[in-house]
């Protein structure tokens, strides 16, 4: 007998038009979730100058201290997804990010500026298991490729429009003479919209028709057990993608400073240049690797699962070289084509990152184990990627381009383990979903 997959194992199923308003909502929620963290990256040299800061503590700020309290938020908000009404988590998660980015305005030193962080680090944490397991709840697997590919424009789409809303915003508010320095007050208005939306997705309602029972199946031993059964396939799956997302935080992180630095460009003039670039090349890479899953053969998991992973080795091999060249690319032209390149396939790759896991693992336990993903991608990636690209930069002050070269290493070096990862990854994968299908 055939086993179900997860997704087959519908809780709820809401028509197509709901279910994509539904999915639409909480893609402009995750939008505003990656504009108040992203907005920092285009405001790094006015808070060094008004703070003092070095490009190490930058660096802490934007990644190492927001991942640990975004994984350390992560499972206790997912296992609050796998039996809770998902929708009222999500807005309590909304509203508490959005008062944090608006007091990083109101901060006067490191700490203080580190503890705002933190708090959209930790509140940030409850959206993504809730609104992915929503959508798994709310499609099969051709239609969750779909639904999934418009969800992950959430980063491009937020780190897009932070960099150019926040060059916009910054320039504007320069132009009022206001009393407080321009830069407070673009995380105040950054911040402001998502108190509406987090009014709103009160109104959403939750598909789930029952809530699960609380038992040992939503528990963290469930997942423990699952992950020790097949830990060699995750652990080299959640390394591949934690070394993408490294060094896609580290170029969004300290890509406008290169820019900055080499060419002597303002503010604004940067956000302009690299703004539309990760919008785009984000967007793009999301969206066709969504369509080339999608439309690719049939709707069943086994073969979705084997073309992902096949995709994903593609992707980063051409990924590899863009990273070395891009930072070190002698005029802005030719950085920002290169870096579009780098963009756009490890877009592709992030893009899909969850679909495995929705596609491979039990339903109850399904939002802690993509809480789980995220949980590696953001210690490792998150964190390491901007503090070691400041660190090394920091390092190197004796050269003359110090932070372009620190942040070729580090993407040239994500990228090589996670192309090595994913040449393993594409035989294992046709293995596990052979296990889990048959």
């Amino acid at each position: 007998m055939v086993a179900e997959s997860p997704i087959s194992e519908l809780t709820a199923n809401p028509s197509a038009r709901r279910a994509w308003l539904i999915t639409v909502f909480m893609t402009v929620c995750f939008t505003l979730s990656y504009m108040d963290r992203h907005v920092l990256s285009l405001l790094v040299e006015p808070i060094k100058q008004a703070l003092s800061l070095s490009d190490t503590q930058i660096g802490l700020a934007q990644g190492l201290s927001f991942s640990i309290f975004y994984v350390l938020a992560s499972l206790p908000l997912a296992r609050l997804s796998d039996r809770g009404h998902r929708p009222r988590i999500m807005s309590a998660c909304i509203a508490m990010w959005c008062s944090m980015t608006a007091l990083c305005g109101f901060v006067t030193n490191f700490w203080q500026l580190l503890l705002a962080r933190i708090g959209v680090a930790a509140s940030e944490a409850g959206l993504p298991p809730a609104a992915l397991t929503m959508l798994a709840d709310m499609n099969d697997a051709k239609g969750l490729a779909r639904a999934n590919s418009v969800f992950m424009l959430a980063p491009y789409l937020g780190g897009g429009l932070a960099l150019m809303g926040g060059g916009a915003v910054y320039a504007w508010v320069q132009t009022l003479d206001p009393s407080m320095e321009p830069w407070r007050w673009v995380f105040v208005i950054i911040g402001a919209p998502g108190l509406l939306a987090a009014a709103l997705m009160l109104l959403v309602a939750e598909p789930r028709r029952e809530r699960p029972a609380a038992s040992n199946k939503s528990s963290f031993k469930e997942l423990a057990r699952f992950l020790r059964a097949h830990a060699s396939f995750y652990a080299c799956y959640v390394l591949a993608i934690s070394m993408l997302v490294m060094m896609l935080n580290a170029i969004v992180s300290w890509m406008p400073a290169v820019l900055m630095r080499s060419f002597h460009i303002e503010p604004k003039a940067a956000g302009a240049v690299f703004g539309p670039t990760f919008l785009i090349a984000g967007i793009a890479g999301t969206l066709i690797a969504g369509q080339v899953i999608s439309k690719a053969g049939d709707n069943q998991p086994r073969r979705t699962v084997e073309r992902i992973f096949r995709y994903m080795r593609l992707s980063v091999w051409i990924a590899l070289p863009a990273a070395l060249i891009a930072p070190l690319a002698p005029s802005v032209s030719l950085q920002i084509a290169v870096i579009a390149v780098a963009i756009f396939c490890v877009s592709s790759v992030n893009s899909l990152s969850s679909m495995p896991i929705l596609l491979l693992v039990p339903t109850q336990i399904r939002a802690q184990a993509v809480a789980f993903l995220a949980l590696v991608t953001a210690l490792v990636g998150t964190g390491l990627g901007p503090m070691l690209v400041g660190l090394l930069s920091d390092t190197l002050s004796f050269t003359e381009r110090p932070l372009p070269i620190a942040l070729a290493c580090v993407g040239v070096t994500a990228a090589s383990v996670a192309a090595f990862l994913l040449q393993v990854l594409v035989r294992r994968a046709r293995q596990m979903a052979a296990t889990q299908f048959q």
